[in-house]
């Protein structure tokens, strides 16, 4: 699940949940919660399809 969080500076900023609970990932911080929710909305578009770049 994605949760939309107040930043302590100000702002907005998202976390990704998983099943237990625990955040996965985070977001940068965002100057409105509008556009939180686009950042939440891309990453729902282009994640099933983005590619895995193995640096290792």
């Amino acid at each position: 699940m994605f949760e939309i969080l107040r930043a302590n500076a100000g702002g907005y900023f998202w976390r990704l949940k998983g099943a237990n609970g625990e955040t996965l990932c985070h977001s940068e911080v965002y100057t409105s919660k509008q556009a939180a929710e686009t950042g939440i909305a891309a990453v729902k578009r282009v994640a099933p399809t983005a590619p895995v770049n193995d640096r290792t």
